[in-house]
Order: C-alpha cells, then structure tokens, then sequence
C-alpha cells in the first residue's frame, strides 16, 4: 500500500497454489493466443509472497485462480501476514518476496544490503489521505482553493491551521511519513500537531470515538469516514508523493530467479488488464475475499471507486514507463524514493544512512521485461479456472 494500509489481519496463511508454465512471445498475453501446457514446463519455480489481503494485493490472486501461472511455469503461493511484518518474512527467508512499497527496502536495507526493490505496479496516487472529523471546523484543501487560493497556497493554508490539533495515524509507517513530511515540506516542526500513535485500525476506531481533530490512514479507512461525512482535509499528492506498491526480494533470489519474476510480472499485467475488461466480476471476487480473509465490509461498488481512480495500476510495461519510470509521471519512482531517505534518514534518524538507487531495479527490471515481452502487450490467456 506505500501501503494501503487495510484492515488488520490475523496471520493466518492463506494459500493457494498452482504449478505453470509460459510463453516468452511478445504476443504471449493476447486473448486467444496459443497456451502452453505444464507438461511443456522445463522448469517450474516455486515463488513464495508474502503479502496482506487489501483491495490492490489481491489483484495478484487472480493468477492462480484463472490458470495463468500454471501456464508461466511459475508455482506461486500467498502467506498473509499484517503488512507491518511482510518484510521479516523475506529477511528471514520465511518467503521470498513481499508485495510492499519503497519504504520497506529503504527501512531494512540496513539490517540486510541483500534486498531490492524489483518493479513497482500498483502507484498510489490518490489513496493517502487526511481526514477531518465535521466538528474540527477545519477547512478543506478544495475549500480553499474555491475561495480562490493556488494549488500550493491551499496546501500551506491546511498545514497552518492544524497548528495545534490533534492528528491520530501510525508513526513508523508511510502514513506517519505523510504527516511529518507534509510539515516538512511547510517548515513546520513535528509538534506543530499533537500525533496520537496508533495502528491503523485501533487510530480509526479511536477517532470514530470523538478523540483527535484529523486521521490519517489508508483506503478502506478513508472509505470508511467519507461514507459517515468526514471531510477530506488533504489527498493523493497533495498530502505525498505516490507510494509504490510492487515485489521486493534479495538479490541472490533476483538474480537466481530473474526469468520467473519476469514471467510473475506479466501474469500480473494480465490480471490488471482482466480487471479492466471484467470489472464487476473481478469486484465481487476481491470483496468477498477480503471480507472473508480480514472481516471487513468491502462492497463491489467500493473496489470499483478505487480501482483506477484512488490508485493506478499500468496495464502494461508500456504504460509503465509513463507513469513509473518518466519524470513527471504521476508515479515517478524517484520522488518518493528520495521522500523515503529524507524521512528514515535525515529527519528521523530511523536509519544509519540513505539507501542508494542502486536497490532500486525497476528501471534494469523494466528493459529486461521490454526485451522479452515487449511494451506494448494487450488481453489475456484464456482463464483454464473462475473466481467463483
């Protein structure tokens, strides 16, 4: 999510595994095309991920329930964790790889210089946000700016007013990165606000109590507070750069392992581009499973007004490098890559040093996937199983 920082979980594995076997062709994805058959499998490599049942991260589920990394040659399977612990578990060797954001190699690089960042493919753009309880009598970042105020202006003039209000989020995760650097970014200090240190659900049942002016947390919960009136003080960029979701591992599995993580990656693309042209089925399935795996209210119509609007996911490496890997894109992997050191490192001494760009892989991932695979991939296998 960054994180989207869901409901907590229990630390129930959930798993689900299918062997696979795939095709290199740059037209491998088109619906139609030719499939592949496990015993055509030269090798079938077992990819282990850990991960925490959100809105976004489920997308990956949908490989092993529409055939498709049976057809990679790949043997993929989730172990649910709370997203807090999703980087132990490959530190330890407990998986191979996390589905988790930037943050998470910049903050452990220095208990293991083995880990990189592989490829993001989930940019959350519009998914952080601060909210503000009614009574809080706080102005909203588009009530300033309809009062006439720049884009900037309207930003500072939110920061100005929380002087002294109390702000409930997460301290040590993305969401309290947002809060101090968007003071940062203000000169303002720290203590500008009063932080009450929560984790993401225990800070929301708490401000739905009446305790705290504002909130910050991630999508289901900014879900949440906007169906009981909260007001949206600020969001998506406005508030931080995009967070990027994506796999992250060490380097021997990498580099062990590059062609089956390049193959991981386009199943994942095609499970994006499934989602746009099956919307509604795919919004069934990922909030009845999350509902299942975490006892939450997910509804259909929820997914669908996250799904390319609260947060992004390029259909393919084309689109990719427009959004992720081009300055100026909405997700430009170096903004919040800098923000990360910046945070960890300068301002709150988390961290003994910056962690170079060099654990960064996504761009070297990027062209290896091009030459492979090509940019431009469009549709799908043929699904060989449902997400009934």
């Amino acid at each position: 999510m960054k994180s989207r920082i869901a409901l907590v979980v229990s630390a129930l594995a959930v798993t689900t595994v299918l062997a696979a076997c795939g095709s290199s062709s740059k037209n491998s994805s088109s619906t139609g095309g030719a499939d592949s058959s496990a015993a055509a499998c030269a090798k079938t490599t077992s990819i282990s991920i850990a991960t925490t049942p959100y809105q976004d991260s489920l997308i990956m589920t949908l490989g092993n329930k529409l055939g498709w990394y049976a057809k990679a040659c790949l043997k993929v399977s989730f172990t649910n964790v709370d997203f807090t612990n999703e980087m132990s578990t490959v530190v330890s060797g407990t998986t191979n790889v996390a589905w988790y954001n930037t943050t998470g190699v910049v903050s452990t690089y220095h208990q293991d210089n083995s880990l990189v960042y592989v490829y993001p493919w989930d940019i959350f753009d519009q998914g952080a946000a601060m909210m503000a309880r009614p009574s809080a009598n706080l102005t909203t970042y588009d009530e300033f700016v309809k009062q006439g105020k720049t884009s900037d202006d309207a930003v500072a003039a939110v920061i100005d007013e929380l002087h002294g209000k109390t702000v409930i989020t997460t301290i040590g995760s993305d969401t309290g990165e947002d809060l101090v650097m968007a003071l940062r970014r203000q000169n303002k200090p720290q203590d500008w606000v009063k932080i009450i240190n929560l984790g993401q659900d225990q800070g929301l049942a708490t401000f739905l109590r009446g305790t705290g002016d504002a909130y910050i947390g991630g999508i289901p919960q900014r879900q949440t507070l906007v169906s009981k009136n909260y007001d949206t003080l600020l969001a998506g960029s406005n508030l931080t750069p995009a967070p990027l979701n994506g796999f992250v591992t060490k380097r021997s599995f990498y580099d062990a392992n590059k062609d089956a993580l390049l193959s991981l990656m386009q199943v994942t693309f095609m499970a994006v581009r499934y989602t746009e042209a099956h919307l509604d089925e795919v919004a069934a399935y990922v909030s009845k499973t999350f509902n299942a795996q975490t006892g939450g209210t997910l509804s259909a119509d929820d997914f669908k007004t996250f799904w390319q609007k609260y947060e992004h996911y390029p259909v393919n490496a084309g689109d990719a490098q427009k959004l992720i890997f081009t300055q100026g894109g909405i997700g430009y992997w170096k903004a919040i890559w800098q923000q990360d050191n910046d945070y960890l490192y300068t301002v709150t001494k988390a961290i003994p040093a910056s962690v170079p760009e060099s654990a960064f892989l996504g761009e070297e991932f990027q062209k290896d996937y091009v030459a492979k695979f090509g940019s431009d991939e469009k549709g799908y296998w043929d699904p060989t199983g449902s997400l009934s």
